[in-house]
Formats: C-alpha cells, structure tokens, sequence
C-alpha cells in the first residue's frame, strides 16, 4: 500500500496566492479590514457558519480575524478577490493526527456576489491547492442541512454527499442535521 505524504503546515501557512481565470485568493492583509467589515457584518451569512464567527462583525472582529489568520498555522485563509478587493473568504482547517490526510473546508461569501459562480471557481481553486500542492487526499466541508445553496456549490464543485450527522448541532436555538460533503484527491 503506498504511503501517504504528510501535509506540512507551515508550507501551506506560506503559500503565495492561487491565481484563478477571473479571480484570485491570497492572504488576507489589514488593508481589508473595511471590506471584510462590510460583507460579513450580515446575518444571512453568520446563520450558516459556527458561532465563532461574530454577530454583529465589527471593525474589531474584522482586525482580530486578519490576525488570527496571518498567525494561525493550523488553518490557512485566503481573501476572495475578483481585481476589487475582499468580497469573501476561504479557508482550509488542518486536521491533526490520523486526520491529517483530510482537510476541512469553510468559506463565505459577500451577499451581493452570491449567484455568480465566484465560490465555485473559489472552492476550485482552493482544492487544487489541496491536492496538487499539499497532497492531502481528501477535502471535506460540513454544511448545516438548512443551507441549500452551498449544498448546491460543492455539488458544483464535484463534491459528493457522505453522510448525514443529524441533530448533531444547535444554531439559534435550533437543533440542526449537518451534511457533511468529501472529495477525493484523483491522484493518490
């Protein structure tokens, strides 16, 4: 059985930015405070993300998050960026010890760019990434079953449906089923 190579943090931590066709993900920097500010300081976007994410996100949640992102080694984050700035975000979540071949996926995106297609090329972008440049053999994203459209993106992005954790969350009060998506890295 061939083994698999461990993936490095800290090569993922300094990784340059993926260019796309008609978009780019690179690091975040406090030039994008403004921005991050803006787009995620809405309540359609916190209802489908964990509760570390802030509600009400302020200029203060937008700089600790800059922060955190540039000093983080377990997870790595990129601005969404079409050419005008930070219209969202991606990330990859590290997973530690026999998880390490899998990686977790999060993103967002800013409300009056949804329907686009911009997080399909984004998530694209990004497990490319993952495979090619890390050689984790899986991607993995868990989506809360009320969340139709980003079930619909990773669909897209040629995830498939895994499996079903149900009532396995409470957001707001309401306890949740979680859809957890997984794609598989063609060539391991």
């Amino acid at each position: 059985m061939p083994t698999i190579p461990i993936p490095n943090f800290q090569t993922a931590f300094r990784q340059k930015a993926l260019q796309g066709r008609d978009l780019q993900l690179r690091r975040l920097t406090t030039a994008d405070a403004p921005q991050l500010t803006t787009y995620a300081n809405n309540p359609k976007i916190a209802a489908n993300l964990m509760d570390r994410f802030p509600s009400p996100y302020t200029v203060e949640s937008a700089h600790w998050f800059i922060n955190y992102a540039a000093e983080n080694e377990g997870e790595s984050v990129f601005a969404i960026d079409r050419g005008e700035g930070l219209i969202g975000v991606i990330s990859l979540i590290f997973k530690p010890d026999i998880y390490a071949a899998s990686v977790e996926l999060g993103y967002w995106l800013g409300e009056p760019f949804w329907g686009q297609g911009i997080m399909s090329k984004a998530i694209g972008l990004i497990v490319k990434h993952a495979f090619e440049d890390l050689q984790h053999s899986r991607v993995c994203a868990n989506v809360f079953h009320v969340n139709s459209a980003s079930q619909r993106v990773l669909e897209k992005a040629g995830f498939e449906r895994e499996g079903i954790a149900r009532k396995a969350i409470v957001k707001k009060g309401r306890i949740l089923d979680v859809w957890t998506y997984g794609k598989v890295n063609p060539n391991l």
